[in-house]
């Protein structure tokens, strides 16, 4: 069950594998999350890339006849089609919770179904603070069903996830309440999700997972 076009999520996917054939990054945002949890796919495309792939990135996307503008407000860039977006966070241009350049410094990334991306403990991070800032639209419902299938799926170290909250300054009281006042959003991943029995003690497994009192 996709919660995009599916014929705009197929148009993501391949140009995703194109990018990924012609420039070295590292995937984060929604297909980063598709990729640990095999949930739902993304209509977007987010990165973090470095200057030197950059402008490889840059000629590939020329030659599609697609160009990269630099967006000062948001201190990213991106490039924009009819569809969909690909935003591009380099290590002098991003606004995230969590520098591109730390992510490159401190080797935060694995590679996973041939991916260069972004530690589950950091995507969580960044998850939560999407969440946070647009917590009432459609992103943040999808913001939310990220959040919970890479916690079910994803193997999170708790001792470098703790970390990454004290480096970065970040409260994860909002996972708690994001797992036990979510319900839609568990039906994208969690196949008893109409039986409220079942979805009570899945969010308690959830919960004790994370040890949050």
């Amino acid at each position: 069950m996709e919660l995009w076009n599916e014929e705009i999520v197929k148009k993501s996917g391949d140009i995703l594998l194109e990018l990924k054939n012609n420039a070295d990054f590292v995937l984060i945002g929604g297909w980063a999350i598709w990729l640990y949890a095999q949930t739902v796919k993304s209509k977007d495309i987010d990165i973090y890339i470095n200057f030197n792939e950059f402008f490889m990135l840059q000629n590939f996307l020329i030659n599609k006849g697609l160009s990269i503008n630099f967006n000062p407000k948001l201190n990213k860039y991106e490039c924009k089609t009819a569809e969909l977006d690909i935003d591009i966070y380099t290590p002098d241009h991003c606004n995230l919770i969590i520098p591109c350049k730390e992510v490159f410094n401190k080797k935060l990334w694995k590679i996973i179904g041939g991916f260069k991306t972004i530690a589950p403990e950091a995507l969580l991070i960044l998850k939560l603070d999407s969440e946070r800032n647009r917590h009432e639209t459609i992103k943040g419902f999808k913001d939310r069903m990220d959040i919970l299938s890479l916690l079910s799926k994803a193997q999170i170290n708790k001792k470098l996830l703790s970390q990454l909250c004290k480096d970065y300054h970040f409260d994860l009281s909002s996972l708690k309440n994001i797992i036990a006042k979510s319900s839609m959003e568990y039906s994208y991943f969690f196949p008893q999700a109409e039986n409220l029995r079942e979805l009570k003690k899945f969010k308690i497994e959830l919960l004790k997972k994370m040890y949050i009192n």
